[in-house]
């Protein structure tokens, strides 16, 4: 018996290094999607995982819980980082420990749970790192189980999928062609005051509530502007940035994630698509998915036919 599970690409709208002061985050799921392919029927092999990974690290501890599966990990993105990787990883496999415990084989994604996965995620992260230091959210481990628009809390733990309130805009993601290994980057840093990106959080949050476009766009530069002060923007990311906001259609731009240094998110209104693309192609900046390519959470599918 095989099963086929997935969940989306993530990306931090707002609230990266937030978030791991307790507080919230927005982010968009989106196509393309990973994949973990099993066949219950294996003989224990792991294929796409790293070993030093947190989904690794968690499948060591638990081995007897997967029998003899084989894996087979799925990246679309082919190691080029920026999406969620490793946490799709976690998701897929803890997901995957949920259901073989549960027995019933069936293609309900229902029988898994996402808190049991976030407690075990930061149980991982928290066992491999100095205390002084900052440790994942895992934020984008609940992200990437619920899909869509996300909104994550996580005191008191809860989650929340919304709309994109804004019709005249959109935005777009686009990769910058340098990878950060997000855990070794928390290992090095220690923790920092998030005060301020917590108020400015809150503005985007409100503003996505009230439907007010101009705050929200304000937030998301004031929030890029602030992980500059603190020194938490790589420096390619910044030249880009800048280079974005010079445009007069440009609404908004940040890097998204460990030193936004991965991905960049841009805003602006539709009307302007085509001219933002071309513009996007001049700096070398492919595009991955825009606001259009939303995607569902954590899928499971399961295939009676043996292996």
């Amino acid at each position: 018996m095989k099963l086929l599970l997935s969940c989306p690409s993530k990306t931090f709208l707002l609230g990266e290094y937030a978030v791991m002061n307790s507080g919230a985050a927005l982010l968009f799921n989106s196509e393309p999607r990973f994949q973990l392919i099993v066949n219950l029927r294996g003989t224990g092999e792991v294929e796409g995982i790293h070993p030093a990974s947190p989904a690794a690290q968690w499948m060591a501890q638990n081995r007897d819980r997967f029998g003899h599966a084989d894996l087979q990990f799925v990246d679309p993105h082919n190691g080029l980082g920026g999406f969620g990787a490793s946490s799709a990883q976690f998701v897929l496999v803890h997901a995957l420990a949920q259901f073989i415990a549960d027995g019933r084989q069936t293609n309900e994604s229902s029988v898994v749970q996402v808190e049991p996965i976030w407690r075990d995620y930061r149980n991982v992260s928290a066992g491999s790192r100095n205390s002084n230091m900052m440790g994942p959210s895992g934020a984008d481990i609940v992200a990437q189980f619920a899909g869509g628009l996300c909104e994550v809390n996580l005191e008191p733990f809860s989650f929340s999928q919304l709309s994109w309130p804004f019709e005249e805009f959109e935005f777009t993601i686009v990769r910058t062609g340098k990878k950060v290994a997000t855990h070794e980057h928390l290992n090095e840093i220690r923790r920092v005051d998030t005060d301020e990106l917590n108020f400015i959080l809150e503005r985007g949050l409100d503003a996505f509530e009230t439907k007010d476009s101009q705050e929200f766009f304000d937030a998301v530069n004031d929030y890029y502007g602030e992980l500059s002060e603190l020194g938490l923007v790589a420096d390619r990311t910044q030249v880009y940035v800048s280079t974005l906001l010079a445009q007069p259609f440009v609404r908004a731009a940040k890097g998204c994630g460990a030193l936004g240094a991965d991905t960049i998110v841009v805003f602006f209104a539709t009307e302007y698509r085509l001219r933002m693309n071309r513009f996007l192609a001049e700096l070398q900046l492919p595009v991955v998915t825009d606001s259009r390519g939303v995607s569902s959470g954590f899928r499971a599918q399961i295939d009676e036919v043996e292996a």
